[in-house]
């Protein structure tokens, strides 16, 4: 009875081991990775990080380089309401993905203050709008994912639409998720 116990136990202290130092060393092998790399998953069935990325900053270029936004108070920064951002896309995402990509250059401008909400007292200057779209289709084996950036600036006091630019991402592959 002694020996059964006896192996019991020790039977019970190996797994026990292996199963503590299992858990010290990652499962999957799991490692951080560049944001702006080329080693970055692409999946052509849905948005993902580096396509919010690449739209929000060729949208900002487009906007600065267009000389749109002009200053309307000398020596002040203009205030730009950024209002809604329309995802018509079948996916579930939050479009401050886009958005923070979009504020946060405009901001380091310092040219540019920004509002996300209208609040009593000030106007804003100018605001932005958009949507993102999204056409897929296949051929054969091969799909493809369209996605498409659309913002649009209004200048507020005339209602006019000043400027307005589309950032296409598209992407294609065998297989739902396709590593690049």
């Amino acid at each position: 009875m002694n020996r059964l116990l006896l192996r019991l136990a020790s039977a019970t202290l190996l797994a026990s081991g292996l199963l503590l130092a299992g858990c010290g060393s990652p499962p999957n092998n799991s490692t951080y990775i560049d944001p702006n790399g080329q080693r970055m998953i692409v999946d052509v069935g849905r948005i993902d990080y580096q396509d919010f990325n690449m739209a929000a900053k060729s949208l900002v270029q487009s906007l600065l380089n267009s000389g749109a936004i002009k200053d309307k108070h000398p020596g002040q920064p203009n205030l730009v309401l950024i209002s809604n951002v329309i995802n018509d896309t079948d996916q579930q995402f939050d479009t401050d993905m886009l958005l923070s990509g979009v504020r946060i250059p405009l901001l380091q401008t310092e040219k540019i203050q920004i509002m996300t909400s209208a609040v009593a007292g000030p106007a804003p200057d100018y605001v932005i709008a958009g949507k993102i779209m999204m056409d897929k289709t296949a051929a054969a084996d091969i799909k493809q994912s369209a996605y498409f950036f659309d913002l649009a600036l209004t200048d507020a006091s005339t209602g006019l639409t000043i400027w307005e630019s589309k950032a296409p991402i598209v992407k294609q592959g065998k297989a739902s998720s396709v590593g690049l």
